[in-house]
């Protein structure tokens, strides 16, 4: 338990997104025999996007820790804000233009939604404890 305490916020969030999106797929994979399988793909599809995007956004923060500058920081931002625009609007014109459902776009909101909670929460109960 120390060992997750001492992580680092946007790697923590990488993890329970991850989780999470394997928990959505789990939950939900009794839809892949059905018309809705999407949705799981969904869940599986947006906890591993998202997780390797938190990744990235964590390698880049620590080198700019080592290197105690700022540029990596707000690449990894407009990187991040780039790269899930780009993701969601391909989702929504593989679902809607294209009439390939495979993944679902609203699960893809959501993930992200929750990441982004999860992260403002994990920093407002680390300000908390210093």
């Amino acid at each position: 338990m120390n060992k997750i305490r001492k992580l680092d916020n946007i790697l923590l969030t990488a993890i329970i997104v991850f989780g999470v999106g394997l928990i959505g797929f789990a939950i939900t994979s009794f839809l892949l025999s059905s018309p809705n399988k999407d949705i799981p793909f969904g869940f599986l599809l947006s906890g591993g996007i998202i997780s390797i995007i938190h990744l990235i956004s964590y390698l880049l923060t620590s080198i700019d820790k080592k290197r105690e500058t700022s540029s990596l920081t707000i690449l990894s931002i407009g990187l991040r804000l780039f790269l899930m625009l780009g993701i969601l609007l391909i989702l929504f014109l593989m679902y809607y233009r294209w009439n390939i459902k495979l993944f679902n776009v609203f699960v893809f909101v959501g993930m992200y939604t929750l990441a982004t909670l999860v992260f403002v929460l994990l920093n407002i109960f680390s300000k908390r404890k210093e």
